[in-house]
């Protein structure tokens, strides 16, 4: 899955698929105006090629945010990944790491205040 934008419409049909559907269509066209004489399946199958097309461009949307958020989620891991390794290897424990300093043992019961 690539991340570039989805094509336009007008680059769509300027690639070797979009002049293959424009020439089927001109083909179907021309048969259901001269032999079927019928004009309403060219709009018809307009509007089928269109929601198809719409369709194409709403699931490709779909995978660029996807995309983005895998790019995210691994920014975002690689940041709480390097965090812990910066801890540990400059050997200083950071507060709230639930490890005791050298010097930082339990006092005996009557170094205790209470």
């Amino acid at each position: 899955m690539s991340s570039e934008s989805p094509p336009t419409l007008r680059e769509s049909l300027s690639s070797r698929p979009g002049i293959a559907v424009v020439v089927l269509f001109v083909l179907v066209s021309l048969y259901a105006v001269l032999i079927q004489a019928q004009i309403l399946a060219i709009v018809y199958l307009l509007s089928v090629a269109f929601l198809l097309w719409l369709l194409y461009r709403f699931v490709r949307a779909h995978e660029r945010i996807a995309v983005a958020q895998e790019r995210r989620a691994a920014v975002a891991a690689g940041d709480r990944a390097g965090d812990e390794d910066r801890s540990a290897a400059d050997g200083v424990d950071r507060p709230g790491s639930g490890v005791a300093e050298a010097g930082d043992q339990p006092d005996g019961e009557h170094d205790r205040e209470e």
